[in-house]
């Protein structure tokens, strides 16, 4: 194991704020106010906040070092993570967005998505050095979960919508009714995201505790010394 169990405990603490702010991400209550001049928009469940536990969350799990893959992957995720926080605090604001911002928030649209299956990635490889298996294969299916129904469906519509922008043609997608029978689909990965996050931490907790338990029974156990032994042997 690569992975010191004293990692393996600082650990959880980042993906509690990873799963928390990606649950308050997913979760929207908002009220919004608008005006010919612009408006603001207000969400109970704030996404601002929610992306800022992530940003941490993945700040503090991209110093283990786990092997030099592992460390590209999240500086490539906490990149996306800090735009996506800026790009969460912008929608509080209604106003006419430029075609350039427009192009640049589809663009990162894509990224995020991306970023999202390195960073299920990511985590398989520390469960993996963790010695973590079931994680690890919980990481796998959610990476899979991820590419099928996100990145490829919806990484070409938004791709499909920075081209609209960039060469100012109209893009839409009318799926009607049908369209509602999509939408439990899309929670799929959401959901066994979720469920990797807590299998890691429920892992991670365990292994640190079998740890703790093993380290207290070696303190407890102190060896015969040599006037024990030839006492005995006499």
């Amino acid at each position: 194991m690569n992975v010191s169990t004293h990692e393996i405990e600082r650990s959880i603490t980042p993906l509690r704020c990873v799963f928390w702010g990606s649950l308050l991400c997913v979760l929207d209550i908002t009220f919004s106010e608008t005006s010919p001049s612009g408006g603001w928009r207000f969400d109970i469940l704030n996404d601002f906040v929610g992306m800022l536990l992530i940003v941490w969350g993945v700040m503090r799990l991209a110093t283990f070092d786990v092997h030099g893959r592992y460390g590209k992957a999240m500086r490539f995720v906490t990149v996306v993570a800090v735009l996506s926080c800026v790009d969460a605090f912008q929608a509080h604001f209604i106003y006419a967005k430029s075609s350039m911002l427009a192009f640049l928030l589809s663009l990162l649209g894509v990224a995020a998505m991306v970023a999202t299956v390195v960073f299920c990635v990511a985590m398989r490889w520390l469960s993996e050095e963790a010695d973590l298996p079931r994680a690890a294969g919980s990481w796998r299916k959610t990476t899979i979960l991820f590419v099928v129904i996100y990145l490829i469906p919806l990484g070409l519509f938004y791709a499909a919508a920075a081209i609209a922008v960039a060469t100012d043609s109209s893009f839409n997608i009318n799926l009607g009714p049908a369209g509602l029978l999509l939408v439990p689909v899309f929670f799929i990965p959401i959901i066994h995201l979720f469920i990797s996050t807590s299998r890691m931490m429920s892992d991670a907790e365990a292994l640190a505790e079998a740890s703790a338990y093993d380290d207290a029974r070696e303190d407890d156990y102190s060896p015969p010394t040599d006037e024990t032994d030839e006492g005995w042997m006499g």
